[in-house]
């Protein structure tokens, strides 16, 4: 006969299992949300010389891509996740404007400005490949547990979460607007300062975009969804793929713009180190996720999980021989 001590006491393991893993998700999301406003508040110093700037860029665009990942490929509905996904891009803005007032002495307008444009325009080419990639070929970051499946199918915290997001997006754009000095400014002004109305920045950006896309996208494949034995030799593989897009990529852009002078040395290393550091930010943090029980992988479409449901519960409804 079964002991109801004993009985009670099953659950206890995975609760705590559920609890640690939860613990230890938070520590992760506090030490990128840390170390990304760090850097961001440090990055408008940067932009002074060649090298530095280009390592300051690849930090940046490793945090909005993170950003990009959670917002599109976490399994759970994209309208819940969309004004928390628009509240960590409102804040990384906002540290960039601190460290733009702390490095000038004072706000400006024109360059905090046309930093949002930038982080938009960088924002819209990680967040729309990995929509399309989440949409057509319905890949999405899960948890293995039972907990994470049901409360996939779990609306009643949606309303909660979207009015929580809404809310703190709208105090987060608050404090960006008060960061603004009161100057009327136009469009063409924070276009100019942003560099996309010149035609070489903006082909430089573009290709820089792509390149890091082309980068980044194998590093979550390799840290959520290949095999565990695999993925230090796939790592090394990455490297030496990197280093060649790296290359390419700096041919395309001499090619098409030509020499970029005296500091051509220094802007071209530390562009390769900078998809490098990429790479490397994204790789650490999406084996972190690993660490925690987080995989990608294909979900069935809508018509096959209703269809496996109704299976599973025509296999539930059969009775038991022995019970009749």
């Amino acid at each position: 006969m079964n002991d109801p001590a004993n009985a009670d006491e099953g659950p206890v393991p995975s609760r705590t299992l559920n609890c640690n893993r939860r613990t230890r998700l938070v520590i992760l999301i506090g030490v990128c949300c840390v170390g990304f406003f760090i850097a961001d508040v440090a990055t408008p110093t940067c932009f002074k010389d060649a090298f530095p700037a280009m390592l300051a860029l690849g930090v940046v665009t490793a945090q909005l891509t993170v950003i990009c990942v959670w917002g599109t490929l976490v399994r759970g509905t994209f309208w819940i996740r969309l004004p928390w996904t628009l509240l960590l891009l409102v804040l990384s803005w906002c540290a960039f404007a601190w460290g733009i007032t702390l490095e000038n002495g004072k706000p400006d307008t024109e360059s905090m400005l046309g930093t949002a444009v930038l982080l938009m325009f960088g924002f819209v080419t990680s967040f729309v490949p990995l929509k399309i990639a989440a949409m057509c070929f319905r890949w999405q970051i899960v948890q293995d547990s039972a907990d994470d499946q049901n409360a996939g199918r779990d609306s009643r915290y949606a309303i909660r979460d979207i009015m929580i997001g809404t809310l703190l997006l709208a105090l987060s754009m608050g404090i960006g607007r008060a960061m603004l000095p009161d100057e009327d400014i136009s469009f063409t002004r924070v276009l100019h300062a942003s560099g996309l109305d010149n035609a070489e920045p903006l082909i430089a950006i573009t290709i820089y975009g792509i390149v890091s896309l082309l980068v980044k996208l194998p590093c979550i494949w390799i840290s959520l969804g290949e095999k565990a034995e695999k993925i230090k030799s796939k790592i090394g593989l990455w490297v030496v793929y990197c280093l060649v897009l790296a290359i390419f990529e700096i041919g395309l852009l001499t090619a098409l713009l030509g020499s970029p002078g005296s500091q051509s040395q220094e802007l071209f290393a530390g562009m390769i180190i900078s998809h490098q550091i990429m790479g490397a930010i994204m790789l650490g943090v999406c084996l972190a996720l690993r660490g925690l029980g987080y995989q990608l992988e294909r979900s069935l479409s809508r018509k096959a999980e209703h269809k496996s449901e109704d299976e599973s519960n025509a296999t539930t409804s059969v009775p038991d021989p022995e019970s009749v």
